[in-house]
């Protein structure tokens, strides 16, 4: 049996969850018949050094160890595998930062690197391991030939039946729960997918994993994951991770219609969307389903700069659908971005003006939201070499991370909530006009976050913290 050892590697910014799309991989391993073990080294409480995931590697003894790699943190994951190179036999990279730097990867000491959707292009790593396939067939891989020239096997489309996938929950019991609460005996978070890709061409956005194809699964597939889930754990309160969730109206019709007739549990969720691909109907229907909480994609309180940014929203629009979705009953949060290079302190300044007219419709501000700016993105593209930030994942001045403190320390907890370190790697060369209003925003964000979470003295304002995750009560289906 082939033995595939999966590493989400070392961050210092630390996970809650596992990755969902390592969750799939794993599950696809398994489905084919292998003998997988995963290690979460970015989890909240995992512990472990380098030399610990060293010796667990020469332990199981895998015949491929496959790493997943996302740019914020890579200077990290490329540390680990110095210590693990040349004590694998086979060395493969995956995910989003390899998808966009295959070449960079092996030049890092990896021996593939996997470009797009990993579920089948492991799967047939797997059969070259096995002797039963050339690198050089494979779809979807980057290597090196013998002679050390760089080869790519044929392109790999996207998944093009999603329903034909095996379901994440598969792999759960690879997860050791004690990774995310001490104790061990909370359930590990789930989250679900019901679909892949997503149409829209944001500058800043680095959808190339999925890419930009809308796909989704069939209704009675999400039906059956759900119920699986919910019987393994007994969760009810799933995060839908869709990028386009609303893209297709009908088909989400459908799949509400189906959450709500055929599952025997109150079932709970969220959601991101944008606010032109929502309506009053499309979110009642939503929430009769289980939706609970809703996260729109702003970025940005000035339309000249959504504009730029090719968002394809107005504010007009993010006003509208937030009252829609409030008129529903629907938590809401959203989400802003700050410091677009082509951003001045007059749009900044209209940012924080629409900040303010929007708190009342706005349960959650995002956290953070200074701009970086990602490879493969025409944010990275256009302005890289004009401001000096080529290849700035490489940098270990990059790659620093203050961890939060405990929510029980207050004050401590709200300094660093208002801040956003990624505003000191001033990757867009920022005046002191912009850096001041940055942090405005940054602190009215926070302010408004701190308030609901019952965290800031405010004499007119003392909310309890609200019971996010509660979903709503509604009629036992028949369904089983």
């Amino acid at each position: 049996m082939t033995r595939v050892l999966l590493v989400n590697p070392p961050s210092p910014e630390r996970l809650g969850a596992p990755l969902l799309g390592q969750q799939y991989v794993a599950a696809a391993l398994r489905a084919r018949g292998c003998d997988v073990r995963v290690l979460d080294c970015a989890a909240r409480h995992f512990e472990h050094d380098v030399d610990w995931i060293v010796a667990e590697v020469e332990r199981f003894a895998p015949h491929m160890v496959g790493v997943g790699l996302f740019t914020r943190w890579v200077w990290h994951a490329y540390r680990l595998v110095d210590a693990l190179r040349g004590g694998v036999p086979l060395l493969v990279a995956g995910g989003a930062h390899a998808t966009v730097r295959a070449e960079e990867t092996l030049a890092r000491g990896f021996d593939v690197a996997v470009e797009g959707e990993a579920e089948e292009t492991i799967a047939g790593l797997v059969d070259h391991v096995e002797g039963r396939a050339a690198l050089a067939a494979i779809p979807g891989v980057v290597f090196r030939d013998a002679d050390g020239r760089v080869r790519r096997g044929p392109a790999r489309e996207p998944v093009a039946d999603l329903d034909a996938l095996a379901f994440p929950q598969l792999a759960q019991d690879l997860y050791d729960p004690r990774w995310y609460s001490p104790a061990g005996t909370e359930i590990i978070p789930g989250g679900i997918l019901t679909s892949r890709g997503c149409p829209a061409r944001c500058t800043f956005c680095a959808n190339y994993v999925t890419g930009r194809g809308f796909r989704y699964r069939s209704a009675a597939n999400v039906v059956a994951e759900l119920r699986a889930y919910h019987r393994g754990t007994g969760a009810r309160f799933f995060p839908c991770w869709d990028d386009a969730l609303t893209a297709n109206p009908r088909r989400l019709l459908a799949l509400c219609e189906a959450l709500e007739r055929d599952l025997a549990f109150p079932l709970g969720w969220s959601a991101i969307t944008r606010a032109t691909m929502v309506t009053p109907a499309l979110l009642r229907a939503m929430k009769r389903a289980g939706l609970v909480s809703v996260n729109f994609g702003v970025e940005s309180g000035d339309d000249a700069i959504l504009r730029a940014i090719r968002k394809g929203v107005t504010t007009e629009h993010v006003v509208r659908a937030l009252e829609w979705a409030r008129a529903e009953g629907l938590r809401t949060a959203a989400n802003f971005m700050l410091g677009f290079p082509q951003e001045s302190p007059p749009a900044l300044e209209r940012t924080l003006r629409f900040m303010e007219r929007i708190a009342p419709l706005t349960d959650s501000f995002s956290t953070l939201g200074v701009v970086v700016p990602f490879p493969g993105t025409p944010l990275y593209d256009d302005f890289h070499a004009a401001y000096g930030f080529t290849d700035w994942w490489l940098r270990e001045d990059h790659a620093r991370y203050e961890a939060p403190p405990p929510l029980d320390d207050v004050d401590r907890f709200s300094r660093h909530y208002v801040d956003d370190a990624n505003l000191e790697l001033d990757f867009f060369r920022y005046s002191p006009d912009m850096r001041a209003l940055i942090r405005e925003c940054l602190r009215f964000k926070a302010e408004h976050n701190l308030r609901t979470m019952g965290l800031l003295k405010d004499p007119v304002f003392r909310a309890a913290p609200p019971e996010w995750f509660a979903p709503p009560a509604r009629r036992t289906a028949d369904v089983a």
